[in-house]
């Protein structure tokens, strides 16, 4: 008897509690994840709470040699690096920690825009507000920055103040900036109004002006603002060589195809036969053969392309007048 009643109680646990094991197994992963993500958004959220408050420095990863050196040479090299890259207020702050842990640690975010498109100007106002009450005379040049900084940035001139050459994006002021104003009547053109002690040579070894004006300036001279050349130069002066005015008036567009058919040449001297066909979309002028193959091109193409140049007088002319008898491209036939 004593057997049996053992017998029937082995196995210990019966196949029913096994199955009541389930749903609580279940329940158990169910928290065990619900846990788990909590745990990584308070993680998330102490981490960017910390890095906003303490806003660690830049130099630990910015340390190469160079630009090492020319941060310490720079006017700025006793402000911290924060104090011009972060915007002041705790969404900024907060920002600027999402960037650091997600982008630049951990390489699962963007890292954010550049340093230098991320400093506005009223950054560099808190300090320098000064120099928009007066005129600033500073390496022989005379600026009044409240007008000739009006629609532009202060990185625009001054994105080397605090990196000096070690930045990847150099911008100096340069004399076509100023001549977008000077160069027209409104303004003086004197030089000497904005330019002390340094002669018009001088000049034109520094900035663009020292690539567009130098020993190389009949292949260079083109990469400049064409719009300021009429500042020194006399309208005549690129007539002389180019045949036709330059930079060309706002009505050139409509009467270039005159230019091109008379002088193609004068037209090959900067542009390239790309540059028409790019535009036009199939070869300019029209090859001899094209007229017969024209209504291909058309549908290949649809008539915009056509009517970029062309009237639609220019397509009737031929087709509704001249079609009949003989075709557009043959000559009428007689003895009919």
């Amino acid at each position: 008897m004593i057997h049996a009643s053992l017998a029937s109680s082995w196995p210990p646990h019966s196949t029913q509690g096994v199955g009541d094991l389930q749903p609580n197994y279940a329940s158990r992963v169910i928290r065990i994840v619900v846990w788990s993500f909590a745990g990584l958004v308070v993680l998330c959220v102490l981490l960017l709470s910390a890095t906003a408050a303490t806003l660690p420095g830049c130099t630990k990863c910015h340390q190469s040699p160079g630009f090492a050196e020319q941060t310490a040479k720079g006017a700025h090299s006793e402000v911290a690096c924060v104090r011009c890259h972060v915007q002041p207020g705790a969404v900024a702050r907060l920002e600027y920690a999402y960037h650091m842990i997600f982008g630049m640690r951990l390489r699962l975010a963007p890292t954010g825009t550049g340093p230098i498109s991320g400093i506005p100007d009223r950054t560099c106002l808190s300090c320098h507000e000064a120099v928009m009450k007066r005129i600033v005379k500073l390496n022989g040049l005379s600026i009044q920055h409240s007008t000739c900084s009006e629609g532009r940035m202060c990185t625009e001139c001054h994105s080397e103040t605090a990196h000096g050459s070690a930045v990847k994006w150099p911008k100096t002021v340069q004399m076509n900036q100023c001549l977008s104003c000077h160069s027209t009547s409104q303004v003086r053109t004197n030089c000497s109004i904005c330019h002390e002690k340094r002669s018009p040579d001088q000049r034109l070894r520094s900035g663009e002006w020292a690539v567009t004006h130098g020993s190389n300036w009949k292949q260079t001279h083109g990469m400049g603002t064409l719009s300021t050349c009429a500042s020194c130069h006399p309208s005549d002066y690129c007539v002389r060589c180019h045949g036709i005015p330059l930079p060309h008036n706002a009505d050139f567009i409509r009467m270039h195809p005159l230019q091109a058919q008379t002088n193609r040449q004068d037209c090959a001297v900067c542009h390239k036969q790309t540059f028409c066909d790019n535009c036009h979309k199939t070869e300019m002028p029209h090859p001899q053969a094209f007229t017969p193959s024209h209504p291909a091109v058309v549908r290949q193409r649809g008539q915009a392309v056509c009517r970029r140049c062309h009237l639609e007088s220019d397509c009737t002319d031929c087709h509704l007048r001249h079609v009949h008898p003989g075709g557009a491209t043959l000559p009428p036939r007689t003895g009919l």
